[in-house]
């Protein structure tokens, strides 16, 4: 079981949890959500930079025009030292300066009892910085650095992909983890607004610019801006394409585009460099003349559905899924992330929504109901968007604090961690109600 301890890092005082397959973070604005999902895609993102600065060894490290990349690593530096100093600019990108932080910060992310990564904070002595970044890396992961340091054959054009294979795969066995990570970050409706101008806007960025961006939102824009094209014939387009290469049963498929359908009140096209919103009529509207609710979930479809059709393990870590649309759309989108779970992926999800925590709670129920009951239960939930309590875990983060709401009798999340503020609001109402009536017996 993967294990996340965070110390003193932004809003978080303490934090220490078990990772499960599918993770759901509830809470106050600023109360520290966002800071453990971006910990949990720092940690779990390391073995793709592992692989990155290692083939960046085997290029010769000689900058190539047109090239050149945030892994290009000086030739006399070991791959050790290099993913030390990529992890500090990393943890720059991601969490902002230390400088502000407090010097008892570390964050450390167990991955199996042998291999773990802490990220710590030290007093710079050579320059009297307040804060410099200590890496500590496991000895099986720092043994494995070594012995693997430039073991990739290749020249400045080309790298022998089977030792890319068989490196790849001894560190991913070293990790205990096959998933790359995708993550979707909140605010995401002003890139999708912007999306005819976005290309040209980021290619005019420098690299200095660019790396303003803390890392999570850079990901997420690379990742959109690489996927678009794929896009060209629609989600229909890419199932077809797609279902020819893979195993996936048709009705997964054809569940996902319902959903997709019914949250997006169409569907998504990207066409002469055009994004659009197909609607059944076959007219479209352009992207960025689309809802604010459109905008804000279009991608979180998009990577769903593509994700899922390239059945490669996926971690999808997804800020809001509920942002700007109706209730009923809440509940269409958390069954969607269900769905896609089930399918050999895994979850970080972070809410502020009743409505989301409300169907995860149905979805976690209906699995509970004995097997002699399942037909009935599929007449009302799909069996392919039930949720296995086993793997799932819920964590309400407070003061500083994170802590487990699931209820361990019943296995689901605990009702008053979703009905909270409703029940601030009744009490309210209650006393104005109860005000009005004793106003009207004075009168009286």
């Amino acid at each position: 079981m993967q294990k996340l301890i965070i110390n003193k890092l932004g809003p978080i005082e303490r934090c220490e949890l078990e990772c499960s397959q599918f993770m759901t973070f509830t809470g106050f604005q600023a109360s520290g959500k966002s800071t453990v999902a971006k910990a949990i895609y720092y940690f779990r993102t390391i073995k793709e930079n592992i692989l990155e600065l290692a083939k960046s060894q085997a290029l010769d490290i000689t900058p190539i025009g047109g090239l050149e990349n945030e892994f290009d690593v000086d030739c006399n530096v070991s791959l050790k030292k290099a993913l030390e100093n990529y992890l500090r600019e990393k943890f720059l990108r991601t969490f902002g300066s230390s400088w502000g932080m407090s010097n008892e910060m570390y964050m450390e992310y167990r991955f199996t009892e042998a291999c773990f990564i802490k990220i710590s904070l030290t007093n710079e002595t050579r320059y009297s910085a307040p804060n410099d970044i200590w890496i500590t890396l496991s000895a099986d992961l720092n043994d494995f650095l070594q012995k693997n340091n430039r073991c990739l054959c290749g020249t400045p054009l080309w790298i022998n992909d089977d030792g890319v294979r068989k490196f790849k795969e001894k560190l991913y066995e070293i990790f205990d983890d096959q998933c790359s990570v995708v993550y979707i970050p909140a605010g995401r409706s002003m890139i999708t607004l912007l999306s005819q101008q976005f290309n040209y806007i980021y290619a005019m960025m420098d690299d200095e610019q660019k790396d303003s961006l803390d890392s999570c939102t850079k990901d997420y824009l690379e990742r959109i801006l690489r996927l678009k094209p794929e896009f060209s014939e629609g989600l229909q387009g890419l199932a077809a394409y797609s279902g020819r290469k893979i195993a996936l049963p048709e009705k997964i498929i054809i569940q996902a585009l319902d959903l997709i359908k019914k949250i997006l009140r169409g569907t998504y096209r990207y066409s002469n460099g055009e994004e659009q919103i197909v609607l059944d009529d076959g007219k479209y509207v352009k992207i960025n003349f689309s809802s604010s609710g459109q905008q804000e979930c279009v991608w979180i479809l998009n990577l769903l559905f593509y994700y899922l059709l390239q059945q490669k393990q996926i971690l999808f870590i997804i800020e809001e899924p509920e942002s700007h649309l109706f209730p009923e759309s809440q509940k269409y989108i958390t069954e969607l992330i269900a769905l896609v779970n089930n399918c050999r992926h895994s979850v970080v999800l972070t809410t502020h929504s009743p409505y989301v925590l409300g169907t995860l709670n149905n979805l976690l129920y209906a699995g509970t109901i004995p097997f002699n009951d399942s037909k009935k239960v599929s007449e009302i939930i799909s069996e392919s968007f039930l949720l296995d309590y086993n793997h799932f875990n819920a964590w309400f983060v407070k003061d500083g604090r994170i802590e487990n709401c699931m209820d361990s009798e019943i296995h689901m999340i605990q009702n008053e961690r979703i009905d909270e503020i409703s029940k601030v609001i009744n009490e309210n109402f209650d006393k104005l109600l109860e005000l009005q009536y004793i106003d009207r017996e004075s009168v009286v």
